[in-house]
């Protein structure tokens, strides 16, 4: 949808400047690895571009390409990287977790004063040790 004449209709910027804003928000949080802030996102996300795929339907197919709708492209990529990078970074959350999950409990007990028990050499009391 490049190069033709005709302007953008005003329900077509308005979708662009919309998810485009939502956008910011969310490389911003993505990028300080705030993923709370930009899940709470994601429902204004949705619907934000719903409208603007209602805009682009009903936009007339020679429509002009303009700075805004470039930018949001470029907005666009770079949340897709980010968002790569939060589910790298939660796939890793998930590894440690389970690692931990999988790991052997401690054997080792503690005695007085939080300090490791000293180990038996068997599991006989005082008085039936010979």
């Amino acid at each position: 949808m490049s190069g033709g004449n005709r302007k953008a209709p005003a329900g077509m910027e308005d979708a662009v400047e919309r998810m485009s804003a939502l956008l910011i928000e969310e490389n911003a949080a993505l990028a300080a690895m705030d993923f709370a802030r930009a899940g709470a996102l994601l429902a204004p996300k949705h619907a934000a571009a719903d409208a603007l795929a209602a805009a682009w339907r009903a936009a007339d197919p020679g429509m002009e390409t303009t700075d805004k709708m470039r930018e949001l492209g470029d907005l666009a990529e770079e949340n897709r990287q980010l968002l790569k990078r939060a589910m790298r970074v939660q796939r890793r959350v998930l590894d440690l977790v389970a690692k931990a999950a999988r790991a052997p409990s401690p054997t080792g007990r503690y005695g007085a004063a939080g300090r490791p028990a000293e180990e038996r050499a068997n599991g006989k009391s005082l008085k039936t040790r010979a």
